[in-house]
């Protein structure tokens, strides 16, 4: 009884002392402070004492339980409204902050607030359809074994109000961020041990019509989904410090056929940049559904290409993804799907260099070939693709065959199936064969919706990089005629330093890349990439003048390519041999087979003939008596070019060029 008196007198006297102080700013309880460019954030404690006789106000920085930092201010006690601020900086790291606030009469102190588990980190709005809750699997996954001490979510409690706004441990109240933000917390936490608050606005079975309808005179009306959203970003006072916003809605449009999907994702990019400031957008390509509507097709593909048309935004993939059925994703699938988010946001803002590959492969042009039995596709650079040719589906239960899917089945010519014989992958680039010459113009790949007797739904085969990554759907996707493949490439030496390249250009190329192979025409490197109208091009980096240089062009335009030209070979021109004198002759030279060089005098004699290389190293030489001919043998000399000096016995310095071969 004593020690329930007791609690009821400190708890009137805590709400009497606070009553004394009003707040202006004050941390909320769990609260996540964003981090600025220094991966820390600023805590700010201010208002007013309304009351004389107070001569400090001061607080406590408790940091993972331990006091570390001790901040006051003095206070005019004759003054009965003083204002007041106290700061400190907390930083984005696996620790929490407590704050407490005490005021002071001299030596007597009285606690007015306490506010616990603040964190400092990143802000990740999650947007979309059911898909972006990602509720499947929930309890098994993420009830006992997640951790969320650091993660954090602001919202209210379901069938609330928004009056009820408060900070949540991430996965409070029950299962509001999903397992894929939840996910995405935990590997940005174990891989740069910052905190994360994602806040997920997602509604199941919802338009984008519906999730973008914003209140033009206040756009954080609850009684929009939108509206709704922003709220909470907004009280949380982390909107306008976003770091990403993660799109991932499309099912509804595409499964019912609404038309009009690029404008409406346009008015939403528009009021993300407008409330939310420049956050990084992820799109995510819807899957194929089993709705049977031809236009889904192009909706996954302007959302395939949102990336391209809208700044600051990068999309991704989700067909292929094992676990899928249908509509929605398995726990496991959400979690893959999350990692494959995680490594671009890792790179995007958090400097990771793991970055090859970790996009989903993006067509880039498809072409066909001279006779037109074949289209290349051409993905990204650096993209290693994989071609899977066929999945099957057996039942589990007896072993039998129930169905099989083939690759090239999955492409259509002008919409048409059927028409390609099979494919095959080579670094960024798949070859699709075709059974015979084709005419039509555009290529899609991926059916616009699948179900047959086998699967509801489309479980592969799909094309993939070595790493994993499905590549994105594509629709509508212009096949170009391929580049007239020059055939007029011509060499010419004019020095021993140069060799000239002369050709006549393809009409429609506008970029052409000149390669060359020395000695042997296997190793071709790249030596200069030249515009689509240049016809002549002069090597002047030739590392040896008696090497022989083989030379191959290829032309490539932003649609299509052509093959490699004709190859020549050239053998640099040795010039500069100085003409024999009238005085002394130096033959033969360039220097013939055996290597034996002569020398003769007319007018005068010699007592020294001094063979150097380039460099001017003494490589033979003869000293005798004077004479006016001698032959000296070179054999033992490397092909290359020396000097030979002729000292006269009256004197004279007689000097010439001379070639070994």
């Amino acid at each position: 009884m004593k020690r329930l008196y007791g609690s009821i007198i400190l708890f009137l006297y805590y709400f009497s002392a606070t009553g004394q102080v009003v707040f202006e700013q004050l941390p909320h309880e769990l609260q996540l402070y964003p981090r600025d460019a220094n991966s820390q954030a600023t805590v700010i404690i201010s208002g007013k004492i309304d009351s004389t006789g107070y001569t400090k106000i001061g607080m406590q920085v408790v940091r993972a339980g331990i006091l570390t930092k001790v901040i006051s201010q003095t206070i005019e006690p004759a003054i009965s409204s003083s204002a007041f601020s106290l700061s400190a900086i907390i930083k984005a790291e696996p620790a929490e902050y407590s704050f407490r606030v005490f005021t002071y009469k001299n030596a007597d102190s009285t606690l007015v607030a306490e506010r616990k588990r603040i964190v400092c980190g990143d802000v990740y709005i999650l947007h979309g359809q059911s898909n972006a809750l990602a509720l499947s699997d929930f309890e098994g996954l993420y009830s006992f074994n997640f951790d969320d001490t650091y993660l954090r979510n602001a919202t209210y409690p379901y069938g609330g109000t928004p009056a009820e706004m408060t900070w949540y441990p991430a996965k409070q109240p029950y299962a509001s961020v999903g397992g894929f933000g939840l996910t995405l917390q935990r590997l940005i936490l174990e891989n740069y041990g910052i905190p994360t608050c994602v806040l997920n606005g997602a509604q199941g079975g919802t338009a984008i019509a519906a999730l973008s309808a914003r209140d033009p005179l206040n756009h954080a009306n609850t009684s929009t989904f939108y509206g709704n959203l922003l709220y909470r970003a907004q009280w949380a006072g982390v909107a306008k410090q976003t770091k990403a916003i993660i799109w991932k809605q499309g099912e509804e449009d595409a499964g019912s056929g609404i038309p009009g999907y690029p404008g409406k994702f346009a008015t939403l990019y528009n009021q993300f940049r407008e409330d939310y400031g420049d956050a990084r957008i992820y799109v995510a390509q819807t899957n194929i559904l089993a709705n049977p509507q031809d236009s889904a097709a192009s909706l996954r593909d302007f959302q395939r290409r949102t990336k391209y048309l809208f700044k600051n935004v990068e999309a991704i993939a989700t067909v292929g993804t094992p676990g899928y059925d249908g509509v929605h994703y398995s726990g496991l699938a959400h979690q893959r799907l999350a990692f494959e988010q995680f490594r671009q946001i890792a790179r995007d803002i958090y400097g990771s260099t793991d970055t090859l590959q970790i996009n989903s492969p993006d067509i880039k042009k498809t072409f066909y070939n001279t006779r037109k039995d074949s289209i290349t596709l051409v993905f990204d650079d650096q993209m290693q693709m994989v071609w899977k040719s066929d999945t099957t589906f057996y039942n589990f239960a007896t072993g039998a065959k129930i169905d099989y899917l083939e690759q090239k089945d999955f492409f259509y010519l002008d919409r048409q199936a059927g028409l390609v014989s099979g494919g095959s992958a080579s670094g960024n680039r798949v070859v699709l064969g075709l059974k015979q010459p084709a005419t039509a113009k555009a290529l899609r790949y991926l059916p616009a919706f699948f179900f047959d007797a086998g699967s509801p739904f489309y479980d592969g085969p799909t094309l993939r990089n070595t790493r994993g990554m499905r590549a994105f759907s594509f629709d509508g996707v212009p096949i170009a005629e391929a580049i007239a493949t020059v055939t007029t490439l011509a060499a010419k030496p004019i020095s021993e330093k140069q060799i000239q390249l002369i050709w006549t250009a393809s009409a429609s190329a506008q970029v052409q890349i000149l390669e060359r192979a020395d000695a042997t025409p296997t190793n071709y490197k790249q030596i200069a990439s030249l515009n689509g109208t240049a016809t002549t091009y002069t090597d002047t980096n030739l590392p040896d003048m008696f090497g022989t240089y083989y030379y191959r062009l290829r032309a490539y335009s932003s649609a299509s390519e052509s093959v490699y030209s004709n190859v020549v070979s050239a053998r640099p021109l040795v010039l500069g041999l100085e003409p024999s004198s009238s005085i002394v002759k130096v033959y033969p030279n360039p220097l013939a087979s055996d290597r034996l060089l002569h020398v003769e005098a007319d007018l005068v004699t010699f007592t020294e003939l001094t063979i150097r290389d380039i460099l001017g190293r003494t490589v033979k030489s003869w000293r005798g008596t004077a004479r006016n001919i001698l032959s000296l043998a070179l054999d033992d000399l490397d092909t290359g070019v020396y000097v030979a000096d002729l000292q006269t016995a009256d004197g004279q310095l007689f000097r010439q060029k001379v070639v070994v071969r």
